[in-house]
């Protein structure tokens, strides 16, 4: 749960606004700094170089990395690896990392200093990372270099529909969005999403008149369905950006025909491990300047990263699946192509009063002593968090498990806490974060 996210709830409409803006306000200055410019300007210059000094450019940063890593950061200092042979390091799983992540940050920082931030538990295994505030900036670049791609320059007008509860989950009636004029952006909850209420986020939007639309696919496709069916054109955006989730193919149909745009996919993760995103002419290209990806046999993302030095992640098993592409693109960019990102598959949770909700890896944000976690939905009324447990778990772990969850669900729901030795997985082997078996 936020930290004061109870007195932000209790604030009226224009006092959550003004606090909306006075955050963006102080954060802007940290995303967009000198090395946020500097690295935009370096990131486009490498999108025009060859496929040959791309290649040479990423060995000489694995190099490097390697190097610094075995003589600042404990864990790979004590362990002895190999500083000029990647091959020799073993893969890294994100449960180790999770056991002693204080062993990854480099002893060039003082923990104290470093930007902590917490992955949402995807694969039901919540990971703090720490970074800079130069590593921030590096990968805000990234972001909106990415949104060149779909041709809106940086701080363009724009719209998000994503995890974040911008207005608390018992609220009934709308704005159920605020608007931050920093960044000139209208924050969306994703967690609203009933049938009475798509009509006034289809008003806002189109009053708002964002350049581009980003999002989840499964919040997207909710609004774009509720679009189609009335067939309704009133929100149209120049270009569409999704991330967080895997985009299934019927998600892009839907959405692009409703909002008459083209849809821009993204791959990442909090981890800032890995890159792929997708061209003006639908090819996904991942981003050597960003890190070393390795295409297992059975096509996991193994990932090093090259942007964050206060807590670097080398050989790190990302849990996702992709599949390489051979051959070049027409758009000349020649960053390698990936044909498709298969993982960050989620069912939706149903809730009683009518709402849709997914994208559910929130709810265990904050909360350090869980090694694996799921959500099991059997009845409309009702939902199970699986969780298993590690040294260190008590009352309060539950607590902000379960206020969380509350957070985005809302009362109409009962939830309950299941705690198990293990998850199962899939006859194919596969973890699946949601399980429900209402439609």
């Amino acid at each position: 749960m936020i930290a004061g996210k109870g007195i932000y709830d209790s604030l009226p409409v224009w006092a959550q606004t003004l606090a909306v803006n006075l955050t963006s306000a102080v954060t802007f200055r940290r995303k967009y700094g000198r090395v946020f410019h500097e690295s935009l300007a370096r990131l486009a210059a490498n999108e025009k170089k060859s496929l040959d000094q791309l290649r040479h450019e990423q060995q000489q940063a694995v190099k490097q990395l390697l190097r610094y890593a075995v003589e600042h950061v404990p864990y790979y200092r004590e362990h002895r690896f190999s500083p000029d042979d990647l091959a020799e390091w073993p893969m890294l799983d994100k449960s180790t990392v999770a056991a002693g992540p204080e062993k990854f940050v480099s002893d060039e920082f003082s923990p104290r200093r470093l930007t902590a931030l917490q992955t949402s538990g995807t694969t039901g295994t919540p990971l703090t990372v720490r970074f800079t505030n130069e590593c921030h900036q590096t990968e805000m670049a990234f972001r909106w270099r990415h949104k060149a791609w779909g041709g809106v320059p940086f701080l363009s007008r724009s719209a998000y529909l994503s995890g974040h509860p911008v207005v608390p989950a018992e609220q009934t009636r709308p704005p159920f969005w605020r608007v931050d004029q920093v960044e000139r952006r209208l924050l969306c909850s994703s967690y609203h999403f009933t049938a009475e209420n798509l009509p006034h986020y289809a008003d806002a939007l189109a009053g708002f008149a964002p350049d581009f639309l980003h999002g989840y696919p499964s919040s997207l496709f909710v609004l774009a369905q509720h679009l189609l069916e009335r067939g309704e054109h009133s929100v149209r955006p120049r270009v569409i950006f999704t991330g967080s989730e895997t985009l299934l193919e019927f998600q892009r149909a839907a959405v692009e025909r409703a909002f008459g745009a083209k849809v821009f996919n993204w791959y990442g993760n909090t981890e800032m491990t890995g890159n792929i995103v997708e061209c003006a002419y639908g090819s996904l290209h991942y981003r050597t300047d960003y890190g070393l990806l390795e295409l297992q046999e059975d096509s996991e993302i193994v990932a090093t990263g090259f942007l964050n030095r206060a807590m670097p992640l080398i050989r790190y098993r990302t849990g996702d699946v992709a599949t390489a592409r051979a051959g070049t693109c027409e758009c000349g960019c020649a960053f390698p192509l990936i044909e498709r990102v298969e993982g960050r598959v989620e069912d939706y949770i149903h809730t009683p009063d009518g709402r849709t909700v997914g994208r559910l890896d929130h709810i265990f944000k904050g909360v350090e002593h869980v090694r694996e976690a799921q959500i099991v939905q059997e009845q409309i009324n009702e939902l199970h968090l699986r969780i298993v447990r590690v040294d260190g778990f008590g009352p309060h772990d539950e607590q902000t498990i379960l206020a969380n969850a509350r957070e985005r669900l809302g009362p109409s729901i009962r939830l309950h806490c299941e705690y198990v030795e293990a998850i199962e997985r899939t006859a194919a082997g596969k973890f699946r974060f949601v399980v429900t078996e209402v439609r």
